[in-house]
């Protein structure tokens, strides 16, 4: 539901986390509110978890393609045994290159995207710079892509879910019915709210 949509819900009753039904109307306000916040909260959990697993994951994947890519290097490299030492300055220059390009990613990763879940594309992109430029293979770009498509997926879920009543947390409302005869909010009606009402009323008027 949107914002716009909500008569009797406002953004406090949603901060305290309950309402006090007082007519069907409100009643059915509230159940439709709350049916939305939990389909809406599903939403984001998901999107929430599935972009943290895969950019967790990311990170021991790109260890990977990164001793790989220098296993097979190592592997060549012995091919040209005798080379000369330019071979081997060459060679050292290359690995330091890369494992400080993975080092990058990891903290870059770690830091900003996993622990302080920040997910903008532009952002995400920038993280990743390091990683693209020390493994610019196949097995680099895949994860690079993937991370963006990460980030324009969360970025666009969270866009859309920013519109709904109750973002971003979309607590599920506690409702009760103190001024109505009924302990069930399905049964909630006019008459029911209306008798409660003058009892308690005649009650008060008794007492004095």
């Amino acid at each position: 539901m949107k914002p716009s949509e909500l008569k009797y819900i406002t953004q406090e009753i949603i901060d305290k986390g309950g309402i006090n039904v007082s007519s069907p109307e409100m009643s059915d306000e509230a159940r439709r509110y709350n049916m939305d916040a939990v389909t809406n909260n599903a939403v984001k959990r998901r999107t929430d978890v599935i972009t943290g697993i895969w950019y967790v994951l990311s990170m021991p994947f790109a260890a990977l393609q990164v001793c790989v890519m220098l296993m097979g290097r190592t592997l060549q490299d012995w091919g040209f045994y005798g080379a000369g030492e330019f071979q081997n300055i060459m060679t050292y220059a290359m690995i330091g290159a890369v494992l400080l390009g993975i080092i990058a990613y990891i903290g870059l990763m770690s830091y900003y995207v996993v622990f302080r879940f920040q997910r903008d594309p532009k952002l995400v992109l920038l993280c990743s710079l390091p990683l693209f430029l020390a493994l610019f293979s196949r097995g680099g770009l895949f994860i690079v892509a993937i991370n963006m498509i990460m980030a324009f997926w969360y970025t666009k879920t969270d866009e859309k879910l920013s519109t709904e009543a109750g973002y971003p947390a979309f607590v599920r409302l506690a409702v009760t019915t103190m001024n109505s005869d009924e302990d069930n909010i399905q049964n909630v009606t006019y008459d029911g709210i209306r008798e409660r009402t003058k009892h308690l009323r005649a009650d008060d008027e008794e007492f004095l």
